[in-house]
């Protein structure tokens, strides 16, 4: 009976993850968000303890840092939209756990919620790739 039903949930857990990424968009379509996440990602670099992370941060992101706060609202809005509508999902998994692995590294030193969140939504990513999740309750059982 449960591996009859499996499916229901992973779709389930599918839409949760799409809605989630849809919602933590919606706060990032401002202009403050553009304009304040250079300040945000110095903050990090500074405090992360992660050396192959912070000369990421710091030679690479934080210089084009008004182009990566696009490419990020641009990466949750297509995994949030995607996964919600289980279409593309394995793609669009992929999406959300390189989006979940960044901020896990920018953001795990700040107390054991960061971590948690981010290492359970790449494990839901993982899920979510592998089952196809998107056959069930998607656009992906139609292709």
């Amino acid at each position: 009976m449960a591996a009859k039903n499996s499916g229901i949930w992973n779709a389930f857990l599918r839409i949760y993850i799409g809605i989630y990424f849809l919602y933590a968009a919606h706060f990032k379509l401002n202009p403050f968000f553009f304009s304040s996440l250079h300040n945000k990602l110095s903050y990090f670099a500074v405090h992360d303890p992660l050396e192959f992370y912070v000369i990421f941060l710091n030679h690479f992101v934080i210089p084009n840092a008004f182009l990566f706060a696009i490419l990020i609202v641009m990466g949750e809005l297509f995994a949030g939209i995607f996964l919600t509508a289980g279409f593309l999902t394995g793609i669009a998994g992929f999406v959300g756990i390189f989006l979940n692995l960044n901020y896990l590294l920018a953001m795990y030193w700040m107390g054991p919620a960061e971590l948690a969140i981010n290492l359970t939504f790449i494990m839901c990513e993982l899920v979510i790739i592998f089952t196809n999740s998107g056959k069930v309750l998607g656009i992906d059982a139609l292709l």
